[in-house]
């Protein structure tokens, strides 16, 4: 029997944040094509495979840093606090600027989306209320944010 301080529970929580970061990411193949960790292809399909021949294989924590900058959140980071009873919460201060890639993408897709669908639910009664204006401005803070997130991405690839 194990005497570690983790859980088989934990650690696939930890697994599970490998394999979501890679998919986020655009995938090993990807990443690893881009130079964007220091690991192989097997590397990262041992560290994110649930099945037992590989339950102790992990990301290091160098390559989880890299693989949660490109997939744009700290999913081992949430992992790793959640194991230990803490929450993760976002300061108000800008990270490094990280690697553009397709997450940008797609969580640009869904502020936007956010942002329309507040504007839409602001003019269904025909006047904009309080309520809706508060709504759509948060919306649109987060737009610009993310738009900012990514510039410096951008910026930081020239």
């Amino acid at each position: 029997m194990s005497r570690r301080p983790s859980s088989e529970t934990m650690r696939n929580s930890l697994k599970l944040a490998t394999r979501l970061s890679l998919t986020a990411a655009g995938g090993a193949a990807a990443l690893v094509r881009e130079k964007l960790v220091r690991v192989g292809e097997a590397a990262l399909s041992f560290a994110s495979s649930p099945h037992e021949d590989h339950d102790e294989r992990f990301v290091a924590l160098d390559v989880a840093l890299d693989l949660d900058f490109v997939a744009g959140e700290p999913l081992h980071a949430r992992a790793l606090a959640a194991a230990q009873g803490y929450e993760l919460r976002a300061i108000d201060r800008p990270a490094s600027a990280g690697v553009f890639g397709h997450t940008d993408i797609r969580n640009l897709a869904r502020e936007f989306a956010d942002l329309q669908d507040a504007m839409f639910a602001a003019l269904d009664d025909g006047a904009v209320c309080r309520k809706d204006r508060q709504a759509i401005l948060a919306e649109l803070a987060d737009v610009e944010r993310m738009a900012q997130a990514i510039r410096s991405k951008v910026e930081a690839s020239a």
